[in-house]
């Protein structure tokens, strides 16, 4: 498997050189990431449910897709193509807004992730019959309403992204 070279950053979010990913988490090095939260016009949240075979959070509702910015890539770059590989869609970047960036520290068993995550809200149509899961990393998708997603997040039903999650109930109440 080919390995997936990421940007370094220093603790204040500048690049500092590229390194491979696994290493990144390794040893904690901070670098980028996107979460994308796609709504549809009814105003239901699309999360994904990762792939049994990942590493970090096997088997857990998750936000609508996500994943690492590729060495010099942007992060609009990273939501176009992460769109595409994990569920098969076409991003209308017209409708996609950046809602804030968030320093996020995460350790699960031998990973550590350190991530300045670009965190966007996608307000566009799809239906799941449209979408294409890439395998590797996702099992499968579901739409819930805002107050069933706020109800996972209580029970600790999604991955914890709990700043993130404070955030968006703002960004979602409007």
């Amino acid at each position: 498997m080919a390995k997936e070279m990421i940007d370094e950053l220093n603790n204040k979010g500048e690049k500092i050189g590229v390194v491979d990913k696994d290493i990144a988490h390794e040893k904690g090095l901070w670098h980028m990431s996107v979460h994308v939260w796609l709504v549809n016009d009814d105003n239901k949240i699309l999360l994904q449910h990762r792939c049994a075979e990942k590493k970090l959070f096997p088997n857990t509702w998750d936000c609508s897709f996500a994943g690492h910015i590729s060495a010099g890539e942007t992060p609009i770059q990273a939501v176009l193509r992460e769109g595409k590989e994990e569920i098969g869609i076409d991003v209308d970047l017209e409708r996609l807004s950046l809602l804030f960036t968030n320093r996020e520290m995460i350790k699960y068993k031998d990973i550590n992730s350190n991530e300045f995550v670009y965190i966007f809200l996608l307000k566009q149509n799809f239906g799941l019959d449209e979408m294409i899961f890439q395998k590797e990393e996702v099992s499968g998708a579901k739409y819930v309403s805002i107050n069933d997603f706020y109800d996972m997040i209580d029970r600790n039903e999604l991955l914890p992204h709990k700043v993130e999650y404070s955030v968006l109930k703002e960004y979602l109440r409007k």
